[in-house]
């Protein structure tokens, strides 16, 4: 039997349209928080070493470039929060509550308020000590 057709696509198929690009934005966000996840480890290693290799972090995480890739990292996490969240009455099969089933907006609402909290007692625990 001879081989199917297979028409060519391009490198830039995912440009076409915007839930493709967001969708490959969001793959390529797992690479970004890798790499944040390398300069945390790198961060608790140098508090681990002592502070003159604390400081010479804390130097290092100054320079523009840095603070650049932190902001690009920021970009790439809240995309990858938003996107999940969003996912959440696709993924999961809530409960019922007194017989109805939640809308797929209440659903969305009650991750972002436990993600406010949960945001809120580690803003607490870091401030008060």
């Amino acid at each position: 039997m001879p081989n199917p057709y297979r028409r060519p696509h391009s490198n830039t198929w995912w440009l076409r349209r915007l839930p493709y690009t967001i969708f490959m934005l969001r793959e390529w966000s797992a690479s970004f928080m890798a790499l944040y996840l390398i300069l945390l480890v790198a961060l608790v290693a140098r508090v681990n070493d002592g502070e003159s290799a604390y400081q010479s972090y804390v130097e290092f995480t100054q320079k523009p470039i840095v603070i650049g890739l932190h902001g690009v990292l920021l970009a790439f996490a809240l995309l990858h929060m938003v996107t999940w969240f969003q996912a959440v009455p696709k993924a999961t099969r809530p409960p019922r509550i007194r017989g109805q089933r939640p809308s797929g907006r209440v659903m969305i609402a009650s991750v972002y308020g436990l993600w406010a909290v949960a945001s809120a007692v580690v803003a607490a625990i870091v401030l008060v000590g």
